[in-house]
């Protein structure tokens, strides 16, 4: 969807889809990679990791999911059609909002942004990262999501880690890792720049944006566009203290997870990702596309010359669809 291509197949001519491949132009995505850190009764550490590229949750749209999961394993003929597996969600849903299984998350789980302990509001049931602007069947939850609005809290040296850094969207989409934080902010300064969520959504940045859900009911009053979520931050990296078990999910793949710590950060390599142009023929992005392809073809750049812009072509591209978006709006 974040990519013009919409939902999914809908009878289309196969020669139409074809066509606009050969029109489209390239796009990046960011990967996202989760190191999941347990350690037994014995003191034995064991640790996992997980790839996603477009969100992840925690709490009550994992507990959804699982259950749906859960039946599907047990009983995988009453999954044959997407009319009634949209269903099944729904049922989930209603039983998850009947139960409130994820009450009182906020003094369960600890969230750590980029080297900042951001507080969960208290009627949070679940926190989901996102990496496209499209949940649960193409929601924009950050756009349309409300900024946090807190007290001015006072922040001591234990609640800065490690150096924290905190990512500012760029005019440029170059080396974020070389970036540092002035250090002339104070730490209330710091918490406010990463907790402002003032930035539009991006899949190519580098950023992942936290958002938190208030139930399984909350979550439905979204997803029909009478509801909203709250906005927590926009970070690079986070950390996520489970102090007892919690349903997560990746990407739609749901499973039951043991008291652990779970730490998110980019991979050093993008998706290269073929965007659907809604001009005839292409348009000019689709143009720069081939020039770029010529030109690396007869060696007239390098590879990574080549790579760096592309991903800078990429990046305005996304931000030109966006302000576009915006004008409309207005």
């Amino acid at each position: 969807r974040v990519h013009g291509w919409g939902g999914g197949y809908n009878n289309e001519s196969l020669l139409y889809i074809l066509k606009q491949i050969s029109e489209a132009y390239i796009s990046m995505l960011d990967l996202w990679e989760l190191d999941i850190t347990t350690v037994n009764k014995k003191g034995k550490t064991r640790k996992e990791v997980k790839a996603f590229l477009n969100y992840l949750g925690v709490g009550v749209d994992a507990q959804a999911a699982l259950q749906v999961h859960n039946l599907r394993e047990s009983k995988p003929k009453l999954f044959f059609s997407r009319f009634f597996n949209k269903a099944y969600y729904a049922l989930a849903g209603g039983e998850e909002a009947i139960k409130n299984s994820c009450t009182n998350i906020s003094e369960q789980i600890t969230l750590v942004a980029d080297g900042i302990e951001i507080p969960l509001p208290p009627d949070s049931q679940g926190i989901i990262f996102l990496n496209i602007d499209s949940y649960s069947g193409g929601v924009p939850m950050w756009s349309n999501g409300l900024r946090p609005r807190r007290k001015a809290r006072s922040y001591s040296e234990g609640h800065i880690l490690n150096g924290s850094k905190s990512f500012p969207r760029n005019d440029s989409i170059d080396d974020l890792a070389d970036y540092e934080v002035p250090k002339e902010l104070s730490f209330e300064e710091k918490v406010a720049k990463l907790t402002a969520c003032d930035k539009q959504s991006s899949c190519q940045d580098g950023l992942l944006d936290v958002v938190s859900v208030r139930g399984a009911f909350h979550l439905g009053q979204i997803r029909v566009g009478l509801g909203n979520a709250d906005l927590l931050c926009q970070c690079r990296e986070a950390t996520i203290t489970l102090k007892k078990n919690f349903a997560v999910q990746i990407d739609g793949e749901p499973w039951r997870q043991t008291q652990s710590t779970l730490s998110i950060r980019r991979k050093p390599d993008r998706a290269t990702m073929l965007h659907r142009s809604v001009a005839d023929n292409g348009g000019v992005e689709s143009e720069v596309t081939k020039l770029l392809n010529w030109a690396n073809e007869k060696e007239i750049i390098d590879r990574n010359q080549y790579a760096e812009i592309m991903g800078e072509f990429s990046r305005r591209a996304e931000f030109k669809k966006v302000k576009k978006q915006q004008d409309k709006t207005w």
